[in-house]
């Protein structure tokens, strides 16, 4: 009996010092989880943020009268009188005859 409690007065000392290295290494481990965390937020408003003038230099450039003002000018394009335009029908037999 007097063997047994030895035996769990040295394991009770020892146990001591490994809980409080877990408990150091766990702290760490959160400290750097938690910095990791705050990197990948602050890359996710950034994208966030280049997504949105991504999206606004998208809409800008898609604008009807840029893209009509870019050909007439840049372009030297002219828009076509109604005399010249074609009207292409497809045929009513239901038969695909693209080639």
């Amino acid at each position: 009996m007097k063997k047994v409690r030895t035996w769990l007065r040295y394991g009770a000392i020892a146990l001591v010092p490994i809980l409080f290295f877990l408990n150091t290494w766990q702290s760490f481990r959160f400290a750097s989880l938690k910095k990791e965390i705050r990197k990948i937020e602050t890359d996710q408003v950034e994208s966030i943020e280049e997504n949105k003038r991504r999206i606004i230099a998208i809409s800008i450039l898609n604008f009807p009268a840029r893209i009509r003002t870019l050909a007439e000018n840049a372009l030297g394009l002219k828009r076509p009188s109604v005399d010249t335009y074609i009207e292409i029908r497809p045929s009513s037999g239901g038969i695909n005859t693209d080639g």
